[in-house]
């Protein structure tokens, strides 16, 4: 039976369509690094072509490093005078920071690298939200994983980037707002009393670890979209415990390990949401802060859009997200 759901914290509304779909393992695609060599010599990322690219930072330093970070050779982004432009249209220049972060082996995607590096990974992530914090053109940091070609991958090495943009992007605003509003209505994080729904409901519970619990969202956009959510409410990803990192290390990986095993290795997207750069010198105390949770979503790229999706904006969705949790958990 087809049902409309509303996301809500955006409230933006998706169409779960069953009849339209597959049994779960179905979905399998193409695998992304099939037949894919440790090392490729014509990479422009991989250990031997380090002079290829203006280098940033490496860690470890030396040869033989595990993390490099480079700005991106087609940046989006690039530091210009700052302008704004307003008449009937609006503009603003994209002053800004447009960063690669890439792991070492050519063939080893965040599935199937070692707990410790996807630690190091994450605390890189920190280290580079805290440093460009410190930017005062900017406002906002996203962060940002692409695997494979139907993932937007337009390198098989595995990497991240990092975009710091002069303006807090649209939809980081409506979910701000939307937890904002719900905080004033209800007086709670929505995004805690989603946990807490969840974990009794546990319906669309795929894990839970000690600092983190893992849905197949209730408004799923396409099948076996997935929320890595803290149960300790922080607004802000680089505020972090070192405990806390060491688990979402673990759960990220367990996460990714089961689609790529379930799914044989699909195109995904993994992204991190924040708040945005805090430009005020006392603790924070808004509103804001209380009311927004970040999080990390996970997006196989399964499906695709067409004629209704571009039309009205509402995503098809043709697999539950309660098939997809009991698919992921194992139950089938």
């Amino acid at each position: 039976m087809s049902e409309l759901r509303q996301n809500p914290i955006t409230k933006q509304w998706v169409l779960i369509a069953p009849s339209r779909g597959k049994r779960p393992d179905e979905y399998a695609t193409y695998s992304v690094m099939h037949g894919v060599p440790e090392v490729d010599k014509k990479c422009v990322f991989c250990p031997g072509n380090e002079h290829l690219n203006t280098e940033l930072l490496r860690i470890p330093k030396g040869s033989d490093w595990d993390i490099r970070i480079i700005p991106n050779k087609f940046g989006a982004l690039d530091h210009i005078p700052d302008y704004r432009h307003r008449e009937f249209y609006v503009s603003h220049s994209g002053d800004g920071d447009h960063e690669v972060i890439i792991t070492r082996k050519h063939n080893e995607p965040v599935a199937l690298q070692s707990i410790s590096l996807v630690e190091l990974t994450i605390k890189t992530f920190v280290d580079r939200i805290k440093l460009l914090s410190n930017h005062p053109e900017l406002a906002y940091i996203q962060i940002f994983h692409n695997h494979g070609r139907d993932a937007g991958a337009t390198a098989l090495h595995p990497h991240y980037q990092l975009l710091a943009t002069p303006i807090v992007p649209p939809h980081i605003h409506a979910e701000i707002m939307g937890c904002y509003h719900h905080y004033q209505n209800n007086g709670s994080c929505i995004y805690c009393d989603i946990i807490k729904e969840e974990l009794a409901v546990k319906d669309r519970l795929v894990f839970e670890s000690q600092h983190f619990v893992v849905i197949s969202a209730y408004a799923s956009r396409s099948p076996f979209e997935t929320w890595i959510l803290p149960k300790r409410h922080g607004a802000r990803f680089e505020d972090m415990t070192e405990e806390e990192i060491k688990h979402l290390a673990f759960v990220l990986k367990v996460t990714l390990g089961q689609l790529y095993t379930k799914l044989s290795d699909p195109p995904v997207n993994f992204y991190i949401h924040t708040m945005p750069i805090d430009r005020n010198d006392a603790k924070p105390t808004s509103h804001e802060e209380k009311s927004y949770h970040w999080h990390l979503t996970i997006f196989p790229r399964i499906t695709i859009w067409a004629g209704f999706e571009f039309a009205t904006g509402i995503p098809v969705n043709p697999m539950p997200p309660e098939v997809t949790a009991k698919f992921l958990r194992g139950e089938l």
